[in-house]
């Protein structure tokens, strides 16, 4: 089995791991778990084949440690962790030549804007048409 391969096993393992705390309401073990799903990930990001799964796998990461931080009721870490992974992968696409990890960045800037919207709109209202206003600019720079 080759490295990357048991990294993605361990990346699901903490995800799990993380999740089934969650569900327990065992929320700081919960968070460990998820921060290493984190870093996990982005090394997954790095160097795994697929770049949609790659890009699936650090939004993921992101947007667990987000909902556990709804949960507590700390909306700001909540945004602060959307706006990360939406940051992040803006990032790496500015870098970006390959056409296959281009279309799955911008698929993945996609969800992440949504998530960013829904949790604007519910959270911080008067911050949802800067946020929109935001986008349109980065779609029109990228």
């Amino acid at each position: 089995m080759s490295n990357q391969v048991l990294r993605m096993k361990r990346w699901q393992q903490q995800v799990q791991a993380g999740n089934e705390c969650f569900n327990a309401h065992q929320l700081f073990s919960a968070v460990a778990h998820y921060q290493s799903a984190k870093q996990l990930a982005w090394h997954l990001f790095r160097h795994w084949e697929d770049p949609a799964e790659a890009v699936a796998v650090v939004i993921i990461s992101y947007h667990n440690l987000a909902d556990l931080y709804l949960r507590r009721m700390q909306t700001d870490m909540a945004g602060s962790e959307l706006e990360r992974v939406h940051d992040s992968l803006l990032s790496e696409i500015a870098r970006e030549s390959d056409s296959a990890r281009y279309q799955a960045l911008l698929s993945g800037i996609r969800r992440t804007y949504q998530a960013l919207m829904e949790f604007s709109q519910t959270h911080r209202p008067e911050q949802a048409a800067a946020l929109q206003t935001r986008y349109e600019t980065e779609l029109l720079a990228g």
